[in-house]
């Protein structure tokens, strides 16, 4: 056993995930610092913060926060050139992208005892009335009606031996100015059969695409089964962050609205993603099926997308689904979930007046309700029974509402944290989802 492995099944148990969630706790208020320096003015850093002095040490942070933000940027538009004009060298082009990232996204660490000092908020919590629901098209499907698909971008192609890696980019429907970015890894065809394609989307805050090196494991599944693995930046996180903003803080920073809004935007990108793997096809093999998945938050995007494509094209819609880590509830979780107690979110939200019955009223565009929306042979799901963050009864009454049959129904006896890095080694889910892909 590697001694990754090893690491791994020592910290994919429930003793980690109170630890990971005090890590949060510390963590997401120095993001907020980090967001705040973006720009490398110290002025504009105290205003952002509230605050009225900032220790000499503090201020020649923030300025290196910026200067690393202008290699990043700069890195960025190398590699852009090098992906889709084709001027560089992109496997260069690529590993100097990450290590100017992953320079910039480490320094929020330099600020973790300054905002616990100061008492820095994870965000800067803006909560809108509860009447803002009125304005909402009142019917669900309608609200994440898939309206256009956007002509999709394929970057140069990198050919590994094992599988070929590429990058696609396009329009966001709902801001044609935001760019949606999809890491991909081809496998090859096993058989001569059609290639399948599981798109998978990351949790809050998770932005792999923005570190050293591949953490995540995909390029060897795509390489075992055969398949096309899709791993789209989901709305403000990776190279999507708004400036001042750190990854994920758009989804938090209006609640429980924002979430809404971030589900309808990730949607109807992925719906134009769906869409663009069923053209794939080669030569006599047409395209083969897709699968719609991710963990955390690219769970609950998938849940709440899935259930709402009655208005879709039928080549925009999924033939099965992945969801690791997830809840059928998810309205409440701005008051259930353990995240929402640290980052404030539900004394934020009640305050607002944001009491049971609105709450409900959001439901109807979040929650999960039976019929499932897909065959349930084609479902895998994966909780966690110490899971306080998707709460644990959330994802069994999911199971009972969808009927997942017991072959692709996962229960760890794992928190959130620890049922995420257990899946390192031991992948069962994702095999099972691309076995059934491939059949």
């Amino acid at each position: 056993m590697s001694q990754s492995s090893t690491l791994a099944r020592l910290f994919s148990k429930p003793w980690v995930d109170p630890l990971c969630l005090w890590g949060m706790s510390w963590l997401l208020p120095a993001a907020h610092c980090w967001g705040a320096a973006h720009a490398g003015d110290v002025a504009a850093f105290a205003s952002e913060l509230a605050l009225k002095d900032i220790p000499p040490a503090i201020a020649a942070r923030v300025r290196q926060t910026g200067a690393l933000r202008t290699l990043s940027l700069a890195a960025q538009a190398r590699w852009e050139a090098a992906a889709f004009t084709s001027a560089g060298d992109l496997p260069v082009a690529e590993l100097a992208r990450r290590d100017a990232a992953h320079n910039y996204l480490g320094q929020r660490f330099a600020y973790l005892w300054f905002a616990r000092r100061r008492r820095i908020p994870a965000a800067r919590l803006d909560v809108p009335p509860p009447a803002e629901l009125d304005a909402l098209e009142p019917d669900t499907d309608r609200y994440f009606a898939l309206e256009t698909i956007p002509e999709i971008e394929r970057s140069v192609i990198i050919e590994h031996a094992d599988v070929r890696e590429y990058w696609l980019r396009y329009p966001s429907a709902d801001a044609p100015g935001d760019l949606c970015y999809v890491h991909v890894y081809e496998g090859r065809p096993h058989d001569g059969r059609p290639l399948p394609s599981l798109i998978f989307g990351h949790g809050l805050g998770m932005e792999m695409e923005m570190m050293r090196g591949d953490m995540r494991g995909y390029r060897s599944l795509a390489a075992q089964y055969g398949a096309r693995i899709l791993l789209p930046d989901a709305p403000g996180h990776n190279r999507r962050v708004a400036p001042g903003s750190y990854g994920g803080e758009s989804f938090i920073k209006h609640p429980p609205l924002s979430g809404l809004r971030h589900f309808r935007k990730a949607a109807r990108e992925l719906g134009a993603l769906i869409a663009w793997c069923r053209s794939q096809g080669a030569g006599n093999v047409g395209p083969g099926k897709v699968a719609l998945g991710g963990i955390s938050l690219g769970a609950l995007t998938t849940q709440v997308t899935a259930q709402h494509m009655r208005y879709w094209p039928a080549d925009a819609r999924p033939d099965g689904l992945l969801l690791l880590t997830t809840t059928d509830a998810v309205s409440a979780l701005t008051f259930q979930s353990s995240l929402a107690r640290i980052t404030g979110l539900r004394q934020a939200a009640e305050g607002a007046g944001w009491n049971a019955d609105a709450v409900a009223r959001m439901g109807r565009y979040t929650d999960s309700q039976a019929p499932a929306p897909v065959d349930p042979a084609q479902i895998v799901l994966l909780i966690g029974a110490r899971d306080d963050v998707t709460p644990y009864d959330g994802g069994r009454r999911l199971a009972e509402k969808w009927q997942i049959p017991p072959e692709n129904l996962f229960v760890r006896n794992q928190g959130h944290f620890s049922a995420a890095i257990g899946l390192g080694p031991d992948p069962a889910p994702f095999s099972r989802i691309l076995a059934l892909l491939n059949r």
